[in-house]
């Protein structure tokens, strides 16, 4: 059961994370097509929300999963970077900064907030 908490809650914080991330914040700054290209200063504010997409969804594992937080976390930016990386190949157009972005900001956030959790003990008093 353990085991399948800790993949449901980082299947959960990816998803959190790249919903954010991918469909809200592409969706109010009216950028839908994020393959397409975008200015320096864009780039770099889709680099920042990535980052806090990332640790909330990186939390979100982590607490979802309390006896094994550092993993789910984990887990979730694995799911994420692969995300990532399947989009990059799978995008049409020439500009593919959404994908890196999520791959060196996302991913390495939600890993980073995963490794501040300590695990729970499992109570055994049962």
């Amino acid at each position: 059961m353990r085991l399948f908490r800790a993949t449901i809650a980082a299947l959960f914080g990816a998803f959190i994370a790249l919903a954010f991330y991918l469909a809200w914040f592409f969706r109010i700054t009216h950028h839908d097509t994020p393959w397409d290209g975008a200015p320096v200063g864009f780039i770099a504010l889709t680099a920042v929300i990535a980052v806090i997409c990332g640790l909330i969804g990186g939390y979100l594992a982590a607490v979802l999963a309390p006896e094994t937080p550092r993993g789910s976390a984990e887990g979730a930016a694995g799911f994420i970077a692969l995300a990532a990386l399947f989009a990059e190949t799978h995008t049409p157009g020439q500009h593919h900064y959404a994908q890196m972005v999520a791959l060196l900001a996302l991913a390495p956030a939600a890993y980073v907030i995963g490794r501040t959790r300590q695990p729970r003990l499992a109570d055994t008093s049962s």
